[in-house]
């Protein structure tokens, strides 16, 4: 076990499982990549303890209370060497600690469909090897921290399906490093920062059609940047974003939609369908005598 390099912890419950006890993880030294999926933690104290860790991801997990008692100030060697961090569906992520900002080897920080996450950290700046940035579909984001301009080695910022975003920090012109930035479904914002125009190495910019009116202004100063368009519909967005929300929850006493259109339902196969009667042969009426 002491040589094990990889470790994955699902659930496959209605809910998700209560894990109480990560103590033998420390004895785990070897481990560069640990993934739980749909789990509940009380603590994870000892996951922070792995100096080795390189990627650690939290899928469908209830982390939130978890998470903030953990990361502090006052750990600042906590996974040292950790440049992967993913936390996907935690619908109950309210916020990222500020201790977040001292995993300073961090390369890819992608906090996705968390829809109660509604502020980052203000020194995110502070992490210094950041290359790429996934806040796809957080909807109660609002801003960026300025602290955003600092990440020199920033190559990459999805902050799709954010919602309330409605203004992005003028710092943000200071990424000069930056090549991707995906931003569709971004209804709330009315504006860009002036200091966008500075941009120069962005090559892509992907956007719905309503976002893309905001680029018309910097065309001329960002002549190599390619605005792609994406066809944006919006009841689409909404069952997508719902179903999201509605992930792993179980109806109880559900049952049949009635009503359904016979047009929507799957047709038959040949091979279930009855055989055809043969046409009885009319009988001969008897003559008369």
């Amino acid at each position: 076990m002491g040589q094990l390099k990889m470790l994955s912890i699902t659930s496959y419950n209605d809910y998700p499982s209560q894990l109480h006890n990560l103590s033998f993880m420390e004895c785990l030294s070897n481990l560069r990549t640990i993934r739980f999926e749909h789990v509940s933690f009380s603590s994870i104290q000892h996951i922070f303890a792995l100096k080795n860790l390189r990627k650690l991801s939290f899928v469908m997990c209830e982390i939130g209370n978890a998470l903030m008692s953990c990361i502090t100030d006052s750990l600042p060697y906590a996974l040292s060497n950790l440049m992967d961090l993913e936390i996907d569906m935690c619908y109950d992520l309210k916020e990222l600690p500020s201790g977040l900002c001292n995993l300073v080897h961090l390369q890819k920080l992608s906090i996705t469909n968390c829809q109660e996450l509604d502020v980052l950290p203000k020194g995110l700046g502070s992490l210094s090897n950041l290359e790429i940035v996934r806040l796809h579909c957080c909807t109660k984001q609002q801003e960026l921290p300025k602290s955003i301009g600092s990440l020199c080695n920033l190559s990459f910022i999805d902050i799709s399906d954010c919602l309330n975003v409605s203004v992005l920090p003028e710092e943000i012109g200071e990424l000069c490093g930056l090549k991707v930035l995906k931003m569709d479904g971004c209804s709330g914002l009315q504006e860009l920062p002036v200091s966008m125009s500075k941009l120069w190495q962005l090559e892509d910019v992907i956007c719905d059609e309503e976002t893309s009116y905001l680029w018309v202004d910097f065309e001329s100063n960002l002549p190599n940047t390619k605005i792609t368009v994406i066809e944006f519909d919006k009841l689409e967005s909404f069952i997508k974003i719902l179903g999201k929300l509605l992930a792993g929850v179980t109806i109880d006493h559900g049952g049949v939609l009635p009503n359904i259109n016979p047009v929507l339902l799957p047709k038959k196969s040949n091979a279930t369908k009855e055989p055809s009667k043969s046409p009885k042969k009319a009988t001969k009426s008897p003559k008369k005598a």
